[in-house]
């Protein structure tokens, strides 16, 4: 390994001592950002959380160079070396571990420039990783802990109240980007109507079960909501229209193969009719009225830009 210089000396108890991360990524990301570019201007780097599957740009030109990688990223692709490993497909790039004893937490992203060698960009990082695993581990911990606060006990879905508050924060996000989304309400119709005639033991035992159900057919960015007693509420972000509805036709199937009282009717609206919190949702609500007034069952509406407004049935 190559001799540390005083300068570099000087630059690792520089990173190390200014370094104070916490649970406020934005911020961390912003220290870090100016500390390297300070002391280590020579080393781009990005990391990769695999719980979440997103990525954390962490020097000025990081997204530049890692985003297409980022996106391409399958589970196979995640190394598990405590030290940089190479990455083919990008020149001067390498990956390591990012664990907390042995969990694992993601990928630590390199680039190096300007001749710097892998063994002195090892020293750099190893002065971020320890505060640097521990203030993602915590992220994780307080995530779960709010997961357990903020879901519905019965269908393991999130709560109405915190969907609202936290779909406030994304629609100002919306409103920023170009970013397509969708938002749906689905009304279990059949089932809200034999309420007095089943007992509430089989009408829990259904609903706790289609909530794992929708659970297990969504991604985990997605948000599954429990709206009412009878009705859910989907958003899905970065996802266009057309594509939601082949998403809702698997979950309608799933659904009435568990009991035939949860055919369902949905009502669909994209981010780009708008991105008010509650334009979206009172537009998604009109349009679950108005297939529950077409009568029939498995049935969303949505818009399309060729065709208008349109009514698809599908198949059980």
């Amino acid at each position: 390994m190559s001799k540390l210089t005083k300068a570099d000396k000087e630059r690792l108890y520089s990173i190390g001592s200014k370094l104070h991360l916490t649970t406020d990524w934005k911020r961390n990301a912003k220290q870090i950002s100016e500390l390297f570019s300070e002391n280590v201007p020579e080393i781009e780097m990005a990391t990769y959380w695999t719980q979440t599957n997103d990525a954390l740009y962490l020097t000025p030109g990081a997204e530049t160079v890692f985003s297409e990688y980022v996106q391409s990223l399958k589970r196979g692709d995640v190394v598990q070396s405590e030290s940089l490993q190479p990455i083919t497909s990008l020149e001067n790039c390498y990956s390591m571990s990012v664990k907390l004893d042995s969990q694992m937490l993601g990928l630590m992203l390199v680039q190096l420039k300007d001749e710097a060698s892998m063994q002195m960009a090892e020293q750099y990082i190893n002065v971020l990783l320890p505060q640097f695993a521990l203030a993602r581990f915590a992220t994780e911990m307080q995530e779960e802990v709010e997961k357990r606060t903020s879901t519905d006990k019965m269908t393991g879905l999130w709560k109405r109240s915190y969907f609202n508050e936290r779909f406030r924060e994304e629609s100002e996000r919306l409103s920023r980007s170009k970013e397509i989304g969708v938002v749906a309400v689905m009304g279990m119709d059949d089932l809200a109507a034999m309420v007095r005639m089943l007992p509430i033991e089989e009408q829990n035992h259904l609903l706790s079960m289609a909530g794992k159900t929708l659970r297990n057919l969504l991604r985990q960015t997605d948000w599954v909501v429990r709206w009412d007693n009878y009705e859910v509420l989907f958003y899905f972000p970065n996802t266009p229209p057309e594509a939601a509805v082949d998403v809702f036709g698997r979950c309608v199937k799933a659904l009435v193969r568990i009991n035939p009282l949860l055919q369902v009717v949905v009502g669909m609206c994209s981010t780009s009719e708008t991105t008010s919190a509650r334009g979206l949702i009172q537009l998604a609500d009109k349009r679950l009225n108005l297939a529950r007034k077409d009568g029939r069952h498995q049935l969303i509406c949505f818009a399309s830009k060729a065709a208008g407004l349109k009514f698809w049935q599908y198949n059980s």
